[in-house]
Parts: structure tokens; C-alpha cells; sequence
């Protein structure tokens, strides 16, 4: 079993998941232990669940993820899962207040963006979230995270989810509701369509398939247009379509990547631009 101490949903070395604890993976087995899965490699086999986090001691945060395609190095790296796995829909069966499971209703059409045929696979949800709308106490909004869930075949049923903590209210079947996320890092590429959010930058190359590290905050280094870090008070940066990084003006609504640390040449022209990512901590 890996050596771990706290991150949450971790696995064991057979991918067995060891739910409702909080473990920390173990310095030597990321930077250079023999087990467990290190920063600057990429594997076919799941060693830790998707979303783990890692901080280093300079406070780098790094998650562990799976690439839906190539994956480009040195550029943020996209959630291609954008829609809702389960849409929106009233609960199949009533939770009593202090539980931690809840049934969903999988629409034939839920499930992942590519196929969206209504099937889902078992624990596929861990790491994403539940929105639960419980409309008998005047529109009470809770939102959970998700350990495991239960299969469902082709062509949608129901779900068994068990999530991180309980709710707090009974939730009545028909009239309170539901929906769902994956994690925002089960099916991470590198693409071009603004519309998906960049969830990190990878540590790695990879393809499809792969798991690996990516990082989310701390210092970094990105690919940036010409002009990102070369003027005078202008720090700020933005992700374009492609994740390298461009100013502000250059579209509308961009989404906000960090600011410059040092970016200038000796003579004042754009030199290797050393960011603070600020995506997620």
C-alpha cells in the first residue's frame, strides 16, 4: 500500500479505493521513490483517485488526473467534461436526513460528453459533485463531493452516490432535485474551444488514457503570446483558446491564469515568462 498520510480518496497500489479517509502522498514516492506515482512520469495504471492533491514544501499544488488526448506541456490543459453527467432531475427515492448516499435518476442521454448514451460506469463520479435542491425547506442548496457511485447499463437508471458528508435535512422523492458533475480532471485535453475551462497545466506529455500530474497553482512556466509580460505595469494573464497565455485585451471573458513573476530579458524584451498559476488551491 502506498506510504500516505492525507489526501482524500486516495488508492491503494491495485487501485483499491480507500474512501472516507484523508491521506497526503509521500514526498519519495512522488520525487522519486519506487512506488506510488512520481511527478515527472505518466502511467496506464490508476495509482491514486482523480482530483488527488499534492503540495510541495514551496506551496506548488499539483493534481492527479486523466488525459482524454495529447496533452501539450507548457499550456493549460482543458475540462472537456463541461456538461452536467446527470442532468437535473427529481430524486427517485426519499434520503433521510443524516445520510450520506442519495439515488439519481441517469437519464438515457447522461453520462460522459462523448457517448452520452446513459451509462456510467462504477465510481466513475469520485471527485466531481452533487447539487442537491431541496425545495421543501425553502430552497436549501447543498453540494457534496462524491466517493463512489453504482453502475448503470446503457441507456440510463438509477445510481447509488455516497458523498463526503451527510445531509443535514430529509430529502423527499418527486419533489427535491438533483444534478451532477464528474471531476474536472477525469478528462483533461489540450484543444482550442474557449468554452471549456483550463483546469491546470501538465507536468508531463500524455495521451489519451494516461494518468498524470497537474498543476494548478504555485509558480509556473506557459507558453505566452509575444507581448504577455513585456509592458509596463501589465501583470495579469489570461488563458487563450489554445491555454498559452495572452493579455486581457485580446478576447473578451477570458479566463483569469495568474500573474507575472519575471517574464523580461536583460534588455527589456520578452523573456521566459515565470507565472504565479492561480487556479485552484
Amino acid at each position: 500500500m502506498l506510504r500516505a498520510k492525507y489526501i482524500r480518496n486516495a488508492t491503494d497500489g491495485n487501485g483499491t479505493l480507500l474512501r472516507g479517509d484523508i491521506y497526503q502522498v509521500g514526498i519519495p514516492d512522488l520525487l522519486g521513490g519506487d512506488t506510488g506515482h512520481r511527478m515527472w512520469e505518466v502511467s496506464t495504471v490508476q495509482k491514486y483517485s482523480i482530483g488527488a492533491r499534492f503540495v510541495t514544501p514551496d506551496g506548488r499544488v499539483f493534481r492527479y488526473a486523466k488525459a482524454g488526448g495529447t496533452l501539450v506541456v507548457g499550456q493549460g490543459a482543458h475540462n472537456y467534461e463541461t456538461e452536467n453527467y446527470i442532468r437535473y432531475a427529481v430524486l427517485p427515492a426519499g434520503v433521510k436526513a443524516g445520510s450520506s448516499t442519495i439515488s439519481l435518476t441517469v437519464d438515457a442521454h447522461d453520462g460522459a460528453k462523448a457517448t452520452h448514451n446513459g451509462s456510467l460506469a462504477a465510481n466513475e463520479l469520485v471527485g466531481g459533485y452533487i447539487l442537491v435542491f431541496d425545495k421543501t425547506a425553502t430552497n436549501h442548496v447543498v453540494i457534496r463531493t462524491v466517493l463512489s457511485n453504482t453502475v448503470v447499463a446503457s441507456g440510463g437508471g438509477t445510481t447509488v452516490v455516497t458523498v463526503d458528508a451527510p445531509y443535514p435535512l430529509a430529502l423527499e422523492i418527486g419533489t427535491d432535485a438533483a444534478a451532477a458533475m464528474a471531476s474536472p480532471y477525469l478528462n483533461v485535453q489540450s484543444n482550442s474551444v474557449e468554452v471549456q475551462c483550463c483546469v491546470g497545466v501538465p507536468t508531463v506529455p500524455a495521451d489519451s488514457g494516461e494518468y498524470f500530474w497537474l498543476q494548478t497553482w504555485g509558480v509556473c512556466w506557459i507558453a505566452s503570446a509575444a507581448d504577455v509580460g513585456t509592458g509596463i505595469s501589465v501583470h495579469e494573464s489570461f488563458f487563450g483558446g489554445n491555454g498559452a497565455l495572452v493579455l486581457h485585451g485580446a478576447g473578451a471573458n477570458l479566463q483569469h491564469a495568474g500573474f507575472m513573476i519575471s517574464s523580461r530579458a536583460r534588455d527589456g524584451a520578452q523573456g521566459e515568462t515565470f507565472i504565479m498559476l492561480q487556479i485552484s488551491i
